[in-house]
């Protein structure tokens, strides 16, 4: 098994950005920071590398360069456009001016992005913007599939569409054709992924809603059961339609991308890019995500965009790429940190992590400074006051409250002799 994955991309002269380089491992990413600060754009400008037809959705200054560095079946290629290969005449209004070759590296194939379907086969990332939600279609039967030149190449014709919620998928097509394919003798592969999949639907979902696929009727209305109750696909919460759908979407790209012999999710390498990956999820779901998607899928990698401390929580060591906004700095060099915060609480990862300037609540803080005042002062009474106020807001487990109540007890105590 040969891994294909991104290493790195390189954006100059980008949207707002001067400079934006960000480096990538080849298992799971997840890009953290502040609301506007371009988490985004980062998948927007892998995109942009590999479709020339996606420039509409971005702006480009004057002598604009971007690339990617991939690793592709063992070799290591450089895809893009470098400097004064594009025309602004002005927003979203970009046309190619000449097909310059990215900046050369030793050891590295350099490719203009027009070259990639003849010099780089294969290799084709899956493309996840935040909509994810499942509107009613009726399915009439099983419907053939395009072959797997067709669906690679529609799959790079729409990764920027993919992005942005512009491109419709299908996922219950998908569900019933593979009803009908399973028992089939030259569906080896897709039944393997079927039940790999059926039987892991439980393990990924939060604990105790006992999610679950049932059936498909005759009338092709795929069933699930959830906390015991059966409903049907569209008849799911948010949640469970976002994560059915990347789960779906990803076994659908798996199988429609490769040959016949390397279909099996196990065994699969390659790209999937997901903006806002814990959109609509409960936090508890927001915690185990990690591991079922890597159990799934072992061998592919994760880009992700997140808001979610709970899933920083959950990541590795060099999982996370932190991206902070300064309004004075518009060049920015991006490293995956070798940190893990699996012992962050969740204030901290906001405040230390995602730039949220301003956690505290200010009821909290300000009896705090009262109690603390009453302790320099030596107010017994007025300690006691300003615990009770305290106790009525804080948690019961809070170790602030629990120091002063030791405070307090001291105190007293010491009165008492």
């Amino acid at each position: 098994m040969t891994s294909s994955y991104i290493e790195k991309v390189h954006l100059k002269k980008f949207r707002q950005f001067s400079l934006l380089d960000v480096e990538f491992n080849k298992g799971f990413n997840f890009i953290a920071g502040p609301n506007g600060c371009g988490k985004t754009s980062i998948l927007a400008g892998i995109s942009h590398c590999l479709n020339s037809d996606s420039f509409k959705y971005s702006r480009f200054q004057e002598n604009a360069e971007f690339w990617v560095d991939i690793t592709h079946l063992g070799q290591k290629k450089r895809i893009g456009l470098g400097e004064n290969s594009i025309n602004s005449e002005g927003y979203r209004q970009q046309a190619i001016n000449s097909w310059n070759f990215p900046e050369e590296e030793r050891g590295r194939e350099s490719i203009v992005i027009y070259q990639t379907k003849d010099k780089l086969k294969g290799f084709c990332p899956l493309f996840i913007g935040a909509e994810r939600s499942i509107k009613y279609k009726q399915i009439n039967g099983m419907t053939r599939e395009q072959n797997t030149d067709q669906q690679i190449q529609e799959y790079k014709s729409n990764n920027t569409n993919s992005l942005y919620g512009e491109q419709s998928t299908n996922i219950k097509q998908w569900f019933v054709n593979r009803y009908f394919m399973i028992d089939k003798e030259w569906a080896k592969e897709e039944r393997e992924n079927w039940f790999r999949l059926i039987e892991n639907l439980p393990l990924l979902a939060p604990f105790n809603s006992n999610f679950s696929y049932v059936r498909t009727g005759k009338d092709l209305e795929p069933i699930f059961s959830i906390y015991g109750e059966e409903c049907y696909m569209e008849e799911l919460s948010a949640g469970f339609q976002a994560v059915l759908s990347i789960i779906a979407r990803i076994f659908e790209w798996i199988e429609g991308t490769r040959n016949e012999g390397d279909r099996l999710a196990q065994n699969a390498t390659g790209s999937v890019l997901i903006d806002e990956l814990d959109l609509h999820l409960h936090p508890e779901w927001q915690f185990t995500l990690r591991e079922g998607l890597g159990s799934l899928f072992p061998n592919i990698q994760f880009i992700v965009t997140t808001h979610s401390p709970h899933l920083l929580s959950s990541a590795k060591e060099n999982e996370v790429i932190i991206m902070g906004r300064k309004s004075t700095q518009n060049e920015y060099i991006l490293r995956p940190t070798p940190k893990k915060f699996s012992g962050w609480n969740t204030d901290q990862i906001l405040s230390e992590v995602m730039g949220v300037i301003s956690l505290d609540n200010k009821d909290y803080e300000k009896l705090i400074s009262e109690a603390f005042d009453k302790v320099e002062e030596r107010s017994i009474d007025g300690l006691k006051t300003a615990i009770n106020k305290l106790s009525e807001i804080a948690h019961p487990s809070d170790s602030i409250l629990t120091i002063l109540n030791a405070k307090y007890a001291s105190m007293v105590a010491l009165s008492d002799d």
